[in-house]
């Protein structure tokens, strides 16, 4: 396998974990923010058709649905093969990270995460597209 290989395939890799991580974190912030509405709507008397509770759990799942689907279809309309522990290392490294500041981000739900561990996990994810590739690159 090339060098050329490699680095396209991280490049793709870089830009697919970047959108991924975009939309998961917007998915997640949306949702603590529904959450936080119909909590406050409750405790004054209002309904806005849903509890608070069910709104945190879906954003929680959500977000976390969303990594892997994303990562292994902008992957594959990409033409790249073999993406199974890209999306591995997304969906579980989005699991921890999301867990480490699921407080921080449910207090504020217009807070974004750290930009540093968000870097992390973005280097760490398009990395690893390079362990497992396609056999003849």
């Amino acid at each position: 396998m090339s060098g050329t290989h490699v680095a396209r395939r991280v490049g793709k890799a870089l830009m697919v974990t970047v959108l991924a991580t975009a939309l998961s974190h917007l998915l997640l912030s949306d949702g603590l923010s529904l959450s936080q509405w119909q909590q406050a709507a409750a405790n004054v008397g209002g309904d806005l058709g849903g509890s608070g509770d069910t709104a945190f759990s879906a954003a929680v799942v959500n977000t976390l649905l969303a990594m892997p689907a994303v990562l292994w279809l902008g992957m594959r309309m990409l033409r790249e093969r073999r993406v199974y522990l890209t999306v591995i290392v997304g969906a579980v490294g989005w699991f921890f990270t999301v867990g480490q500041y699921i407080d921080s981000l449910s207090e504020r739900p217009s807070m974004v995460m750290p930009l540093g561990m968000l870097a992390v996990f973005v280097a760490v994810t398009a990395l690893s597209s390079v362990i497992l590739r396609p056999r003849g690159e």
